[in-house]
């Protein structure tokens, strides 16, 4: 079983006109998605995604990333215990984690209210 089957487990049928899918299309290019995940989106949301809002996902995601990336420098040298990792240093890589995540937050409460 490939990934996108493990990711995507089901699958659907979408009959369309001609029209219905030549607007479709259009409308998925413009906001950046495929065209499956734009029916998606657009169904379990009540609204068509726009390109704004695959942008501030990809943002978020870049964002937990970086946050991922300091824990990870963090885990490594408590595990290796090489070198002193002082209470501040600790500290200052928690705070950048509680800012990532503060603006994540922000981003996601401004995609919410736009579209609610």
């Amino acid at each position: 079983m490939g990934k996108r089957q493990k990711q995507y487990p089901k699958g659907a049928l979408v009959r369309l006109t001609n029209d219905e899918h030549m607007r479709l299309t259009a409308l998925a290019k413009k906001a950046g998605l495929s065209f499956s995940r734009f029916l998606v989106e657009s169904g379990l949301t009540g609204q068509a995604p726009i390109y704004e809002d695959r942008i501030q996902r990809e943002r978020a995601i870049l964002q937990l990333a970086r946050v991922g990336n300091n824990l990870n420098q963090i885990a490594r040298q408590l595990n290796a215990q090489r070198g002193a990792l002082s209470f501040s240093d600790i500290a200052e890589s928690l705070e950048e984690v509680q800012t990532a995540l503060e603006r994540i937050e922000v981003q996601w409460q401004g995609v919410a209210s736009e579209h609610g």
